[in-house]
């Protein structure tokens, strides 16, 4: 009894102080980047962390969380997310504690994991692909090579093997030529900071790159994105650069560079490139996600590091993806989140 006083008590006097309110305080968490009076460029829409983020939540609840701190969404189900990857309405996110990855069907509004047993049991997954069939590209760290599952979860096939590899780390798919990108971060001693390419089924074709610091050498390459012309962005983090490649695999161009100015690169973690080439790579160093042109002009930065678990605030990013409809999503493995934002134009 007390407390269902307490309860409509709270709710009085919040309607109160939101009535009385017209604008948002100055701390209030922004939804919008860059903030006012600057022109909206980007809005936050979702954080994805259970079966509750897919179903639309109660005033109530809201209200209940807001005033006690308390929440009714339950346990968060990701212990270590990793990497993410999206088409179609499909998200899928690698959880390397776990051993498995998971499925959040939006339109389905269904949570699901695979890899968890079976023929495609996996042991340590990383990173991630979905082609436009929403077939799962996962690599996986113990395994060794790349385990294919369609979008149910269906073991397809793998890709690779594990004396391919010496450290294998990222996954990305051609969907106009099929061919299938592995990233080999390589080791401290090994001289495999490489990428090896496969047809779509499965036939080693060649190798790009090797360690050192030149044009097309690499040195801890860490995630891999394909644009939309064919062209593979390869986030050399080691040497704190983006280098891209044309479908042949030959060296193109490379920007960025180490520094504690925006638009430099401190500890890069993930990249993902959008419709309109614009690329976007986490960075744990700065604790944010900086957007760029495709020749490495700074556009955004969004994001900050510590303080309450908002929107745009993050303790440790990593993976990053975009889908079709021009969606971006955002790993942080300690909050154990996938935040979603939407570009509100594509200037």
């Amino acid at each position: 009894m007390f407390s269902h006083v307490f309860f409509i008590v709270v709710l009085f006097v919040l309607s109160l102080l939101l009535g009385a309110c017209s604008t948002l305080p100055d701390n209030a968490p922004s939804l919008y980047w860059p903030k006012p009076p600057a022109k909206p460029r980007l809005i936050y829409e979702l954080t994805l962390r259970n079966q509750s983020s897919l179903n639309p939540e109660l005033a109530e609840d809201r209200m209940r969380e807001f005033a006690t701190g308390l929440s009714s969404k339950g346990d968060r189900i990701l212990l270590k997310p990793y990497d993410v990857a999206a088409h179609g309405g499909l998200v899928a996110v690698s959880d390397s504690l776990l051993s498995t990855v998971h499925i959040f069907d939006v339109p389905r509004k269904k949570l699901f994991q695979i890899g968890w047993r079976g023929k495609g049991k996996l042991k340590k997954p990383l990173g991630l692909a979905v082609d436009t069939s929403q077939n799962i590209y996962v690599t996986d760290a113990v395994l060794g090579y790349v385990v294919k599952f369609d979008p149910r979860g269906h073991f397809l096939g793998t890709i690779g093997h594990k004396d391919d590899f010496s450290r294998i780390s990222d996954v990305a798919v051609d969907d106009i030529t099929g061919q299938i990108y592995v990233l080999d971060r390589g080791g401290v001693e090994s001289l495999q900071h490489q990428i090896v390419v496969y047809s779509a089924n499965g036939e080693r074709l060649k190798v790009i790159g090797k360690r050192g610091h030149g044009d097309g050498e690499f040195n801890h390459p860490n995630q891999l994105a394909v644009n939309k012309q064919g062209e593979l962005y390869v986030l050399d983090a080691g040497n704190f650069r983006v280098q891209v490649f044309d479908v042949d695999g030959k060296f193109l161009r490379s920007w960025g560079r180490l520094g504690k100015q925006l638009g430099n690169l401190a500890r890069p973690r993930g990249v993902a490139i959008d419709n309109n080439g614009k690329v976007y790579i986490t960075d744990a160093a700065y604790q944010n996600f900086q957007i760029f042109t495709p020749e490495g002009q700074l556009l955004l930065n969004v994001g900050t590091g510590g303080g309450r678990d908002l929107p745009g605030s993050y303790m440790l990013p990593a993976g990053i993806a975009t889908d079709e409809t021009g969606r971006i999503y955002v790993v942080d493995q300690v909050r154990r989140k996938i935040e979603i934002f939407r570009l509100l134009s594509a200037e």
